[in-house]
């Protein structure tokens, strides 16, 4: 039974480790896009994005009213400008570096390391804008991270290897995502344990300086009306 439940406590953490989340927004010329993504160190971030003429906005739940006849169409406005359309990719790291930032075209892919255990921003916005006839797309979005990050029919096609080799190259990657993602949970747990302690040594320190405070503030009271009654002649 305890062997069982140790597989299957494998299981879910190998999902949990291997992420992958897509998504789409609409994006705006001028405007930018952020998205978070917390990974372990030296794990590959791979960024993947579609640009797409937005058709029909206002049937993707915006508020946005249909346009009137005779207004340009987006998709249009989107031919006409996705040939000279840039996205710029920036990602900071979770000292707020800049690690990566560069131009892309409308639909590309970026890829990159982590150096640092933590919270990575990922930032896309326009290298250009317009005051008017701003053209608004729809953009999707894939961040993978870990084992799911690599393309393992490229691997399989560098390095030769038959389906149950690659099988074995798969599994062995997850595992050491397994272990990197406990590694960097258990510093985690150590730096929270950290602040804890030092809060509640901090809240401890002042519950003493307030009792200090109030035994001062009260000897001080008495004294002085101990010399008021006496300059009174009541004692």
């Amino acid at each position: 039974y305890k062997i069982m439940m140790m597989m299957l406590w494998c299981v879910v953490v190998l999902c949990y480790v291997s992420v992958s989340s897509g998504i789409f927004v609409v994006m705006k010329e001028g405007e930018g896009r952020c998205f978070k993504v917390e990974v372990p160190r030296d794990v590959l971030i791979v960024g993947v994005f579609k640009s797409e003429a937005l058709n029909n906005e206002w049937q993707l739940g915006s508020s946005r009213a249909p346009p009137a006849q005779g207004d340009q169409s987006m998709v249009d406005l989107f031919n006409q400008k996705v040939g000279t359309l840039s996205i710029e990719v920036e990602v900071k790291d979770p000292a707020n570096t800049v690690v990566h930032k560069r131009a892309y075209t409308p639909t590309s892919r970026f890829a990159l390391t982590s150096t640092l255990g933590g919270e990575y921003s990922i930032c896309f916005r326009t290298a250009s804008s317009a005051w008017w006839g701003q053209l608004r797309w729809k953009f999707d979005v894939s961040i993978h991270t870990g084992s799911e990050a690599t393309d393992y029919a490229d691997v399989a096609k560098k390095e030769h290897l038959d389906n149950l080799q690659l099988a074995v190259r798969r599994l062995f990657d997850r595992a050491q995502g397994v272990r990197s993602e406990m590694a960097y949970q258990k510093d985690r747990e150590k730096t929270f344990r950290d602040t804890s302690e030092s809060t509640n040594a901090r809240a401890a320190w002042w519950s003493v300086l307030q009792v200090v405070i109030v035994v001062v503030t009260a000897y001080f009271q008495m004294q002085h009306l101990k010399t008021f009654f006496r300059k009174k002649k009541l004692i």
